[in-house]
């Protein structure tokens, strides 16, 4: 562990990944009844808000979102580079208007500075209570921080081959994940099909996403007769729902075995130190222990699998890259190429600054959540002089940003690990949370941050050391229309021994 932590190129490359990929590329925060169609500067006189180009009078922007559901993320994209970075208005049909915030000072304002104007907001709560339930992703105000205080203490205490880098970096997260957090195995390694879970997940995802895109009436009345996207839903919740009642009963009688001195799982700690983990009777609230464990998947599995693939992608269509990767290695821990020992430790890893960069560059590309939603509670001035009335939803572009020139300069789209090396010190240098938005900002800044970055780190080294893997010719890769940046199907590697 304490190897791979010396891996500052690595780090670099993996950020500059996520850079690229965040997983969530949009952030939404909700403004409640109606914003001015213009800003309001403190001292005098209003500055337009730009709209969408081809916006009709009653369908507004409806056909074109449409038209590009399945790039989403790069359609908005191209308009934060028309627009140079000022904000605009997309509206479509039976949603509420979206302003969408295109710079790293806003960010920071609706994220930290004025963090309580912004929650998530009911309506979008709405539409991920189904499957989140009221965890930690699908919660505002109270009952959001007080699973946030308890969660802390979690991460305070702990060849030849075409192969899908999908299918096997979602089983080995979701295995690790299911071992650190709640004690036991689901041997999702050990089978040839995906389990049933991860399938479950992977549609529920983008089935709550068309809730995003549709009027809610539509996706309302789907869900009451059970038909269409919201009947499909429906069944995967139950599997899902099967699946984390088994992990929970599982982790119970885990506990009862437990000894004081034992490594505490998340569902001890939940259980010892949450204020809402009983019901009326006293009784465990099984329901809570749900919500709590599906959002602490969705959190754990999804984003390190996602950034995992995205890395591959990057290196892929930078040799050099992986080059500079496997020699920063072999210099810095020499024992692992030499099979004296199987996995870094976290010290060694910390001191890879190539790795490092590549890392953060991969995660800056391809966040794991490329776009957030936030309501606004109160009327509010940001102090480039947007004014944001309530009803309507603040849109963060994680994506957007990643590739946005006035950000990130004239390279914005290009991989380069380079750019996170401090060129005095030679080690990685960090961004401001509000521009590097791939793990979120603010108080709602990602919890398992430092994990998630220490479990690449160890999970790459020990991968680029052992095997070579090249991508199969010829394979569209692109994004899914899910809640997070996850790669559309599989992505074959050839596999071989380094």
């Amino acid at each position: 562990m304490e190897q791979v932590q010396q891996l500052t190129y690595l780090e670099a490359a993996i950020k500059e990944s996520l850079r690229l990929y965040p997983a969530v590329p949009t952030t939404l925060k909700l403004v409640e009844k109606t914003l001015f169609f213009r800003m309001r500067t403190e001292e005098q006189g209003t500055r337009k808000i730009h709209r969408l180009p081809g916006t009709q009078p009653i369908l507004k922007n409806t056909a074109e979102f449409l038209k590009n559901g399945g790039r989403l993320h790069d359609w908005i994209t191209s308009h934060v580079e028309h627009f140079k970075g000022e904000p605009f208005i997309g509206e479509w049909l039976g949603n509420p208007p979206r302003v969408f915030i295109t710079t790293p000072e806003a960010v920071e304002e609706v994220t930290k500075a004025k963090f309580n104007n912004f929650p998530k907001g009911e309506t979008q709560l709405d539409k991920l209570r189904d499957v989140l339930g009221g965890g930690i992703f699908a919660s505002d105000h109270a009952q959001w921080a007080n699973q946030r205080k308890t969660a802390v203490n979690l991460f305070t205490q702990r060849e030849g081959e075409a192969i899908d880098l999908v299918k096997i970096f979602n089983s080995f997260t979701i295995e690790t994940f299911a071992e650190m957090g709640f004690g036991i195995e689901m041997n999702c390694l050990d089978s040839e099909e995906e389990h049933d879970f991860q399938s479950a997940f992977d549609s529920a995802q983008r089935m709550v996403v068309l809730r995003y895109q549709r009027p809610s009436f539509v996706w309302k009345l789907q869900r009451l007769f059970g038909i269409g996207a919201e009947k499909q839903l429906k069944q995967d919740i139950k599997v899902i729902d099967d699946t984390v009642f088994d992990i929970i009963s599982k982790a119970l009688a885990n506990r009862q075995n437990q000894k004081a001195t034992d490594t505490p799982n998340l569902v001890s700690i939940f259980l010892d130190r949450a204020e809402d983990a009983e019901d009326e009777d006293g009784n465990i609230d099984p329901v809570f222990l749900r919500d709590m464990v599906v959002n602490f998947v969705f959190a754990g599995r999804d984003t390190t699998a996602q950034a995992m693939c995205w890395f591959f992608l990057n290196l892929s269509k930078r040799p050099e890259v992986a080059k500079k990767l496997r020699e920063e290695i072999a210099t810095m821990i020499p024992e692992l190429v030499e099979g004296k020992i199987k996995v870094p430790t976290m010290e060694q890893v910390q001191q890879l600054t190539v790795f490092g960069a590549a890392i953060k560059e991969s995660l800056r590309l391809y966040p794991a959540v490329p776009t957030t939603l936030k309501l606004v509670e109160e009327d509010t001035l940001l102090s480039d002089g947007t004014f944001l009335r309530k009803g309507w939803f603040a849109v963060i572009l994680a994506y957007a940003l990643a590739r946005a020139t006035h950000v990130w300069g004239p390279d914005a789209t290009e991989y380069k690990p380079e750019r996170w090396v401090d060129e005095t010190t030679g080690k990685v240098r960090n961004e401001s949370a509000f521009k590097f938005f791939s793990f979120n900002a603010g108080p709602r800044i990602c919890l398992g941050m430092n994990l998630a970055m220490l479990e690449l780190k160890l999970v790459l080294t020990s991968l680029l050391t052992r095997y070579q893997l090249d991508l199969v010719p010829g394979q569209t890769i692109t994004y899914d229309n899910a809640l997070t940046l996850a790669v559309k199907g599989e992505l074959f590697a050839n596999v071989n021994m380094q």
